[in-house]
């Protein structure tokens, strides 16, 4: 689809508002309602006020019941989420629950045996959340099913090892409860006393006076009851002044990415929000519909992903009470700061000497909340430590801390890991310092990552003697976001911008006035040609020879025996420590692809 056509859309306007000279050259109305159709399919858009409801063209145009029947086809087929903010409408109009919508996806997949890698990440987080299937119990039904007697129809064999109901969910207070449709025979299987509620809450529907029931005024045995039945559905209301925060990711799955509209949003959306931004200042930052980020955010909280800062509750049902969780604290002492960085102290105290009135006054660490979250949003600046996905994938390559992978998948996945996640990520950090490693190579090499980040947010967050907000920002994921959005994103949040190095090839650095920045500039200071114009320049650095692609060495250099180890650097490649007894073979490898650098590494 052509981008100029999907803004036309985008922003609703009708075909006989576009210019002119597109209608005649390029658009007819019967192609523009055709686009409209498929865009608003693909998005899951709204049927009531979006340009779908008013296409003319009688082989084009939908009822409102078939737009979602083909909408929850086209979703299934692409393994997309389920359309939570339509919920009113594919659950009681088409009567598809999240867990029957996943359920026929499940089936699908199996039927036609599929790996589970098949299914996007966020689809594969929440078949898990909702039917209890992750990757080993989907491995371990896909051999059921293999072995299962072959007499009966694959659907059958498949059915019988599908799980029937919802296995039980996390419901926040919060959340309203809303009905489904029931039938008489449906009643049947029901108790007087869900009975009763389901009465209830159908009588607060009706009844326009009466706001929407809430989930902690009714009892919570019989809302989990009556959801597992299928017999309510639960909606996660978000409002514009609302604040959340997102915790370190639990029950993420990693499998792949679908690179749709609706994807790529939550992803930018995850790296923007923070719990000082509400919903509607967020929504004005990245310069997108505010309707759109309420939804994102609701599911991020449905998922278990963010959490809504919400007042201390008081007046919920008893059965709640031994539901709501509570907050918990994480401390970390001043005494492990490490001083071995005082040359990175002074360049930060100078860095932000004309920008302190932005930042925030702190003097205690950072609390992590697991609850109800009340405190009000503090609205200072703070300092960004930008990092790579390389730096990722070290902590969760290298097995080095139980606890430190899921706070790794949050800096990859989310793209960024706030400051009041840093104390139980310093800590499991801190169980790594204090194992002894013994480890060589590659496994070495993730060690020392680990331990050399502990020191560089230790020294970053607690330098002069306060502790300063931080937040650890993934690169990649800013370039995710258009350049005037990154630009305001950054400005509005932080006082200082400070890059890891070296960044991987692939990244383009942060270009950055206002935040001032200190890292590199430009992504040819990553190279190994900035490498030699700076031995060049200052007239000094460490034996070094730059080798053509296609040469082949028989024997090392004079000038580089008098060491272990060698630095070598293949165009393109990051750097890699080999010892000198064996590198020939490394360096005459990499010469058939590149040219390559080779240093000593003292």
């Amino acid at each position: 689809m052509n981008n100029i056509v999907e803004q036309y859309i985008q922003k609703k306007i009708p075909y006989d508002e576009i210019p002119k000279q597109i209608q005649n050259s390029e658009l007819t109305r019967r192609e523009y309602e055709k686009l409209i159709l498929a865009y608003s399919i693909s998005n899951q858009l709204e049927y009531s006020g979006n340009l779908v409801q008013f296409i003319k063209d009688k082989n084009i145009k939908l009822s409102e019941k078939k737009y979602h029947e083909e909408l929850i086809k086209y979703s299934k087929e692409n393994l997309m989420l389920y359309p939570y903010h339509l919920s009113k409408m594919i659950v009681r109009g088409l009567d598809i629950t999240p867990f029957q919508y996943y359920y026929s996806m499940l089936e699908n997949i199996m039927e036609h045996e599929r790996s589970y890698d098949s299914l996007p990440n966020f689809t594969a987080a929440d078949c898990l959340r909702l039917m209890g299937i992750g990757r080993n119990e989907y491995i371990e039904l896909m051999n059921k099913f293999r072995s299962t007697s072959k007499l009966f129809s694959r659907k059958k064999r498949i059915k019988s090892l599908l799980p029937t109901k919802p296995v039980e969910i996390n419901i926040e207070p919060w959340w309203y409860v809303e009905s489904c449709d029931i039938f008489e025979e449906d009643m049947r299987t029901v108790t007087d006393e869900e009975k009763a509620l389901i009465d209830h809450i159908i009588d607060s529907e009706m009844d326009n006076k009466k706001s929407k029931q809430r989930a902690g005024d009714l009892d919570y045995k019989l809302v989990t009851s009556l959801y597992t039945k299928g017999f309510i559905y639960l909606e996660v209301p978000i409002h514009e002044d609302d604040h959340v925060v997102l915790p370190p990711l639990e029950g993420f799955v990693m499998n792949r990415v679908l690179g749709d509209y609706i994807e790529n949003l939550l992803y930018k959306i995850f790296v923007s929000i923070d719990e000082r931004t509400s919903v509607g200042e967020l929504a004005s930052v990245l310069q997108i519909d505010l309707q759109l980020v309420k939804n994102v955010v609701s599911l991020y909280c449905r998922l278990g992903f963010a959490i809504k800062k919400v007042p201390e509750f008081t007046d919920l049902h008893p059965s709640w009470e031994k539901r709501v969780p509570v907050k918990a604290k994480n401390t970390i002492s001043m005494s492990n700061v490490s001083s071995i960085a005082p040359s990175l102290q002074l360049d930060i105290a100078n860095a932000t000497a004309d920008v302190k009135s932005n930042t925030l006054p702190v003097s205690t660490p950072c609390e992590e909340y697991c609850g109800p979250l009340a405190l009000s949003p503090s609205k200072g600046k703070r300092m960004a430590f930008l990092f790579d996905s390389t730096l990722t994938a070290f902590l969760m390559m290298g097995n080095l801390s139980p606890g430190l992978r899921s706070h790794a998948v949050t800096m990859f996945e989310v793209g960024k890991l706030s400051d009041e996640s840093l104390e139980s990520f310093l800590t499991e950090l801190e169980k790594v310092s204090t194992v002894r490693d013994d480890s060589e190579g590659e496994a070495k090499r993730y060690f020392e990552h680990a331990l050399i980040l502990r020191e560089t947010i230790l020294t970053l967050r607690y330098h002069e003697n306060n502790c300063s907000p931080l937040d650890l920002v993934r690169c990649e994921s800013l370039e995710s976001l258009d350049k005037e959005t990154a630009s305001r994103l950054l400005n509005k949040n932080y006082s200082l911008l400070v890059s890891m190095a070296p960044l991987c090839k692939e990244v383009t650095p942060i270009t950055s006035i206002n935040p001032p920045h200190l890292g590199p500039a430009h992504s040819e200071i990553n190279t190994f040609w900035f490498k030699l114009f700076l031995y060049h320049i200052i007239g000094i650095g460490p034996p070094s020879i730059l080798f053509v692609k296609g040469t082949r060495l028989r024997r090392l250099p004079q000038m580089l025996h008098n060491c272990c180890k060698l630095l070598v650097t293949s165009w393109g490649h990051d750097p890699m420590v080999v010892p000198i007894h064996n590198c020939l073979f490394t360096i005459n490898d990499a010469l058939l692809y590149a040219p390559v650098l080779v240093q000593t590494n003292l």
